[in-house]
């Protein structure tokens, strides 16, 4: 399942000090899924390995990866975590998600896609009007637009490539 119709692609979660269930002296960890993704991509991409850490998502804990982009400009990163059974791989204002209903084919899918973005072969596009966001793709770079004749709505176009080769904010005419 896809899902690439969401603004900034992360979910702003409550904060606490530390959940009950480690005041008390109970010990969790990452549910099964998510010790398995983390796996399989601390062996795919060991250099990353650094940035993975458990995360609480409501009674479980869950693999949360934030890579910085190499140009190191603090955004956009990537970004992948294991709520829900699935993986989601976020990069600038687009998310995707990864799921085979438990089986863990939806790592290879996220890998796939993941390495889309690294490869600088292709690069994000979003697409907004003024402070409202009309939509977001991951377009391979010799298609990259020059124009907003895909989203006529939107006024301003944001490239934003791994590598940064293909960052770029075009300004255009809004067609109402």
């Amino acid at each position: 399942r896809w899902d690439a119709y969401t603004r900034g692609g992360f979910a702003i979660m409550p904060h606490a000090s530390a959940p009950l269930s480690l005041k008390l002296g109970a010990s969790l960890s990452m549910d099964d899924f998510s010790k398995s993704i983390a796996e399989k991509f601390k062996e795919t991409f060991p250099s990353w390995a650094k940035y993975c850490c458990e995360k609480q998502y409501e009674d479980t804990f869950v693999l949360e990866v934030k890579i910085p982009r190499p140009i190191n400009d603090g955004v956009p990163f990537l970004a992948l975590d294991t709520c829900d059974d699935e993986v989601t791989v976020f990069f600038d204002s687009y998310h995707a998600h990864f799921s085979d209903f438990g089986n863990e084919k939806s790592f290879d899918d996220a890998l796939n896609f993941i390495n889309k973005i690294i490869s600088e072969k292709y690069a994000m596009v979003s697409y907004s009007r003024g402070t409202e966001w009309c939509g977001s793709e991951l377009i391979a770079t010799c298609n990259l637009p020059q124009d907003n004749s895909e989203y006529p709505y939107a006024d301003t176009l944001v490239i934003r490539s791994w590598n940064g080769n293909f960052d770029q904010e075009i300004e255009c005419f809004a067609k109402n």
